[in-house]
């Protein structure tokens, strides 16, 4: 630490700039500016906070719905998994495979949008594992496994 002699100004690393704090006293600083910010900043309307509130919960409900789905699509990935792996050589239990082939096209066919950008981008790989399996189940003869 640097004791300057009464009367000098404060150092300084150049021409009109002073030295930055460090510690808490950044903090403290960072705090304090911030304070200055909202004390000077305008109200918000009542309506403007009504309206805010009211898109949080959209945006919430969105992305709970979003969830909802996409954990029914995954498990409807997996339902599929279980009949291919239990269908018998000679091409048995068809008949459960297309059953969840027809769950899994309704589900990919209704995929609701989330708000959250992390989620949203989840439900569009699911999207496109489901779109993957159909497109597969389609092509191959008689529902055989591609």
């Amino acid at each position: 630490m640097r004791i300057e002699p009464a009367g000098r100004p404060p150092a300084t690393n150049g021409p009109g700039t002073a030295k930055p704090s460090s510690g808490f006293a950044a903090l403290l600083d960072a705090a304090a500016q911030a304070e200055a910010v909202l004390r000077n900043a305008p109200a918000a309307p009542p309506q403007a906070l009504s309206a805010s509130l009211e898109d949080v919960a959209s945006h919430r409900t969105a992305d709970r719905q979003a969830r909802r789905h996409g954990r029914a699509m995954l498990q409807a990935l997996a339902d599929l998994q279980r009949a291919i792996l239990a269908q018998a050589p000679a091409g048995g239990e068809a008949d459960a495979v297309l059953a969840v082939l027809i769950t899994l096209a309704g589900l990919a066919s209704s995929t609701p949008e989330a708000h959250d950008p992390v989620l949203r981008l989840i439900m569009r790989e699911i999207g496109v594992r489901a779109a993957t399996e159909l497109a597969r189940r389609a092509a191959a003869p008689d529902g055989a496994r591609a």
